[in-house]
């Protein structure tokens, strides 16, 4: 009897540390990057993520653009998407002078029908508060159409998080930038 006692606290402690091992595992792999990365070096990559920004917005301005071959705009419109989380991330409908979001995938569709837009992003990206594996930038779009000009003061979430990377034939886990969701200001 005495053995079987033994033998459940034994277990019962195998089993109490092992959970707890489990729950440091996850604390330990599940870093921010305010935890990943010092202060300056996040930085950095916060102000690079700005050229992701720009990316985004010249392939838009160039999607309005007649004499785009089909081919060149279907290549833009799949390097459009891969910028982004997901394609139903939502975006500010840069073909109306009515501040609206909508989806990426639906801009895209948008753009290809619309006159030509002029697109500028203002110099001044601000980046705030950095969450889990992301941050907010604020920033502001000109829009300029027939004459027309419009500007919309832009929120939009930047995700920095490790993603499965092909190098030859074997993966590995690399930091990279994915756009998110945009919100008006």
């Amino acid at each position: 009897m005495r053995n079987a006692i033994v033998c459940i606290v034994f277990l019962w402690c195998a089993s109490v540390w092992s959970q707890a091992a489990t729950e440091s595992m996850k604390t330990t792999n599940e870093q921010s990057l305010k935890q990943v990365f010092a202060a300056p070096v996040l930085q950095a990559y916060q102000e690079n993520s700005d050229l992701k920004i720009q990316e985004l917005f010249f392939y838009l301005q160039q999607l309005t653009q007649p004499s785009l071959e089909a081919s060149l705009r279907k290549e833009i419109e799949t390097a459009c998407l891969a910028l982004f989380i997901n394609d139903d991330a939502l975006v500010v409908d840069l073909t109306s002078p009515t501040p609206t979001l909508i989806t990426i995938a639906t801009l895209l569709q948008k753009l290809a029908q619309t006159t030509p837009i002029q697109l500028t992003v203002s110099e001044s990206v601000k980046h705030n508060t950095v969450t889990y594996r992301s941050w907010m930038c604020s920033y502001t779009i000109g829009c300029v159409q027939n004459e027309s000009k419009w500007n919309y003061t832009i929120a939009q979430v930047v995700y920095f998080a490790l993603q499965p990377q092909q190098f030859g034939t074997h993966y590995q886990q690399t930091y990279q930038y994915r756009l998110g969701a945009m919100k008006l200001r």
